[in-house]
């Protein structure tokens, strides 16, 4: 498993609105790996031109006004045909806007008894007979029938991406509106205002085209069929009249998505493009190489010293060059962890501090300034000389009065211009 690790770039693009996060890690076996994640900060509009919808459908239609219940099969009402017509402009893939059109076939009843009750609009002189007469006997019922418009604004909002999240080939979606407009006669001059809502099922085809099925009601006006005017105010038939009328309807169609980039939208995602950076692997084993072999010939140089003080034709002086030897332990980013090939240099590390019992050393633990903010590489480094320090004596025997910890921080390139070089602890002897 790959180590997390904090980002070492980041790059943004105002046109692509994207972050791009570039890391650096090393796996346990020695690969280092190198992951690139874009990762896009919002759902966002591709222009005006984008993401518009136009919806058709045909079906049926009813209208529900003050004698309309007296109908003996409520059937009969129903009235075909009923054109709907939607345009929309999605602002997200969650809310949008637009503009939508009714025709339909008006279906109802009326009383007859004098014109002096209503200003009956919609007449066809066509009595109905089989009629359920209320209490009062107003019985002489006749059909109305004609045809009107309604033309509305809407807010749609498609609760399939609210409720689901957004997803681009997703087969079915519900689009929920509400709205207000005015209702006008088409073959009759009533006029009145209307509230409308309804939804609109959509089964996906292709990106661009849906089959819909809208199912819709709304309120109208209750003089739009003219039967609010009376002249009989006192009787209670007349008293119990209605607020409103009601609308109801049902169409098929389809949905058709315009514009470019019609059926998408940038979506807020975040992938991953991880591959093995093998050069950067080389680099870091030729580095450690060179050190390993400055370690070989520092051991060398100690052998040479304890042969001459055996012999005793050496200088005891020079067993203080030891303080001069350094050693380099190095780290993968953001970890403490110490590498395999790390323990077996300190085991090297601690055959030297165990041959020179009275020299103290000092572990001191540092980061790359580049990488993080500055307090958590403060403790990144001291987590680094811990670890160190726990290794040498727990491990491999060392004296802890013989180590001294401390740590840095962050800080700026120490070798070869290279930050990975950077995330180490440095062992050094400290001179008396």
């Amino acid at each position: 498993m790959i180590a997390p690790a904090f980002a070492q770039e980041v790059k943004r693009t105002e046109n692509d609105k994207t972050i791009t996060i570039e890391e650096e890690t090393q796996t346990p076996d020695g690969r280092v790996v190198t992951t690139t994640t874009i990762q896009k900060d919002r759902v966002f509009v591709n222009g005006f031109w984008h993401n518009w919808e136009l919806v058709g459908g045909l079906g049926t239609q009813l209208y529900y006004g003050e004698n309309d219940w007296k109908v003996a099969n409520k059937l009969e009402m129903f009235a075909f045909p009923a054109i709907d017509l939607y345009l929309t402009k999605w602002a997200s893939p969650y809310f949008g806007v637009g503009i939508g059109a009714n025709v339909n076939k008006f279906k109802g009843l009326y009383q007859n008894k004098g014109d002096k009750l209503f200003a009956v609009r919609f007449k066809a002189d066509d009595p109905y007979t089989g009629a359920t007469v209320d209490n009062y006997g107003y019985e002489n019922l006749t059909r109305q029938n004609g045809y009107y418009g309604n033309v509305f604004a809407l807010a749609h909002a498609d609760l399939t991406n609210i409720i689901f999240g957004y997803k681009a080939n997703r087969f079915y979606s519900l689009d929920a509106y509400a709205g207000g407009g005015v209702l006008f006669g088409l073959t009759d001059n009533g006029v009145g205002a209307s509230f409308n809502t309804g939804l609109i099922n959509k089964f996906r085809i292709t990106d661009c085209l849906s089959i819909m099925v809208d199912l819709r009601g709304g309120l109208v006006g209750d003089d739009f069929d003219g039967e609010s005017f009376m002249d009989e105010p006192d009787v209670p038939h007349f008293l119990a009249n209605h607020k409103f009328d009601g609308v109801a309807g049902a169409t098929v169609g389809i949905a058709w998505k315009l514009g470019k980039k019609a059926s998408r939208w940038e979506n807020a995602s975040r992938e991953s493009i991880i591959y093995y950076n093998d050069a950067a692997l080389a680099r870091r084993d030729s580095i450690n190489l060179a050190l390993g072999k400055d370690l070989a010939d520092a051991q060398a140089t100690i052998g040479d010293l304890r042969n001459q003080l055996a012999n005793g034709g050496g200088n005891t002086e020079y067993i203080t060059l030891v303080p001069d030897l350094w050693f380099h332990i190095n780290f993968i980013l953001d970890r403490w962890d110490l590498l395999n090939r790390e323990k077996i240099n300190l085991q090297s590390v601690a055959n030297v501090m165990n041959s020179t019992p009275d020299v103290k050393y000092l572990i001191c633990g540092y980061a790359d300034k580049q990488t993080a903010t500055p307090s958590h590489n403060l403790t990144l480094s001291k987590n680094r000389a811990e670890a160190v320090f726990d290794y040498l004596t727990k491990e491999l025997g060392v004296d802890p009065d013989q180590l001294v910890v401390d740590y840095k921080g962050g800080v700026d390139y120490m070798f070869y211009n290279d930050m990975e070089l950077s995330r180490c602890c440095m062992i050094t002897a400290i001179k008396e």
